[in-house]
């Protein structure tokens, strides 16, 4: 990619050094008679803080920046990194991967990215700000101070916050492979969280929220703190409840927990591997008609959005579903090969310290017409689900899941009064073909979106 040393020149404090450093490893590689490698180099730098009680509970910078590199050797794979960037520490990761490579097993399916054309450019995906670095230090403080006050002014029955975070931090990433690759990636991060606690004759509740995005006006810290109050505030006085079968309005924020364990059997080395809940069911209906699933990473404004894999191949949208049916698999260079089908586009890289493998970009449940108040209107009666306990215990090859969940009652189509202490049991696959329409109300945490959604029958346990 063309475009590398252009978004190279956006990147802040020491980017720039990597020219040098890449040019460095590539002639090492070259004169130690290296033909087939990939070069990975990521820099990352983060600023956090938390506030609580109205003062600074802890602030926290951070930096790293390194150095990935593979190497093919005789259908053998090596791979190694360094954080140290000098000349002899560069050579000594040659030789040692190198080394590395005599030692792994043959396997045929091994080859470098190609160079492909991109689905979009990394201006049009918006994803960094150009105001990162010009803020102070007391201006980002101050952001996650207002988050709390905002908050506790809420309500006088919002007594504490347990925590209000915000953070901000910016990353780099160029990959050079020796099929000609050149991609870079450049983009900015916000973050801005709080959990307020309400309280109100003996009875306590949390409530959270967050904003989240790649531009810093994604962050409002007081639609944020009044969001977690009334997160809060709307549990107070909550009931047991016997157990009840009945259809359910779950929400978008629960959705996308939900949706969590179950993109990972779209991965196809999960397919192979049996780790999958999807294996075999390419073309067949795996949830309702009214579930439409993508993955996009060339999404505007996607927090995983980028031009390029983890590997340099051009992103794009992948339907996964579409009217309940499975459509694709998400797909590296390697599973690709194996499967005999085309890359999705879809290597993820945890950094500079592993290798790619299949991952997700931007998944979502496409959106509904119907707004929030509709979803509730036609459940007439039944449960609001708003948060659900466990979801790491999910089995995601079964889909089989057993969570605490709490919500609202609904009766004539209105919030009638909130519950807790209930626990839902099922399996995902199930649990998605009960649904009856998606709303409008589509909602990201991180990568992962959904709007809330009608489901026609859901038991829950209770008291």
């Amino acid at each position: 990619m063309k475009g590398a040393g252009k978004a190279a020149r956006h990147a802040k404090a020491g980017s720039e050094a990597h020219e040098a450093v890449i040019g460095s490893l590539v002639g090492i590689l070259k004169k130690n008679g290296v033909a087939s490698y990939e070069i990975f180099y990521s820099r990352d730098t983060g600023f956090g803080v938390e506030a609580q009680k109205g003062e600074i509970d802890s602030v926290k910078a951070r930096s790293s920046e390194g150095i990935g590199l593979r190497v093919i050797s005789n259908g053998s794979q090596g791979f190694g990194f360094s954080s140290v960037l000098s000349n002899d520490a560069l050579k000594d990761l040659v030789e040692n991967t190198v080394a590395a490579s005599r030692h792994t097993a043959k396997d045929e399916f091994l080859l470098f990215t190609l160079p492909g054309r991109p689905n979009c450019d990394e201006k049009a995906l918006d994803i960094f700000d150009r105001s990162i670095g010009k803020t102070t230090e007391d201006e980002k403080i101050q952001c996650a101070l207002l988050l709390e006050a905002s908050a506790m002014s809420a309500s006088t029955k919002v007594r504490r916050v347990r925590k209000a975070s915000y953070s901000e931090s910016t990353h780099f990433s160029r990959l050079v492979n020796s099929s000609g690759v050149d991609a870079a990636h450049l983009a900015t991060f916000f973050s801005g969280s709080v959990t307020a606690v309400a309280e109100e004759g003996g009875d306590s509740q949390m409530g959270w929220e967050v904003g989240m995005g790649h531009k810093r006006r994604a962050v409002d810290p007081v639609s944020v703190g009044k969001g977690a109050a009334d997160n809060a505030l709307r549990m107070l006085g909550a009931r047991t409840m016997k157990t009840v079968k009945c259809p359910s309005v779950i929400e978008n924020t629960v959705v996308c927990e939900l949706l969590e364990p179950l993109v990972s059997s779209f991965l196809a080395d999960n397919v192979h591997k049996g780790k999958s809940m999807l294996a075999g069911k390419l073309g067949k209906a795996v949830v309702s008609k009214a579930i439409n699933l993508y993955d996009d990473g060339t999404l505007k404004g996607g927090w995983a959005s980028s031009v390029y894999d983890g590997e340099g191949a051009p992103r794009q949208k992948t339907p996964l579903i579409v009217s309940g049916v499975a459509e694709n698999f998400l797909y590296d260079t390697y599973w690709a090969l194996k499967d005999g089908v085309r890359s999705t586009g879809s290597s993820a890289r945890s950094g500079f310290k592993g290798t790619p493998v299949p991952g997700t970009s931007n998944v979502y449940i496409e959106k509904g017409k119907k707004p929030l108040s509709a979803l509730l209107k036609e459940l007439d009666r039944g449960l609001f689900i708003t948060d659900v306990l466990g979801v790491h215990t999910i089995n995601t090859v079964s889909g089989e899941f057993s969570l605490g969940a709490t919500g609202l009652w609904v009766e004539g189509g209105k919030v009638s009064y909130p519950v807790r202490g209930l626990a839902i049991s099922g399996n995902l696959l199930d649990l998605f073909s009960k649904v009856g329409q998606a709303g409008a109300d589509m909602r990201f945490i991180g990568s992962i979106g959904a709007p809330s959604i009608l489901v026609g029958e859901l038991e829950a346990s209770g008291a």
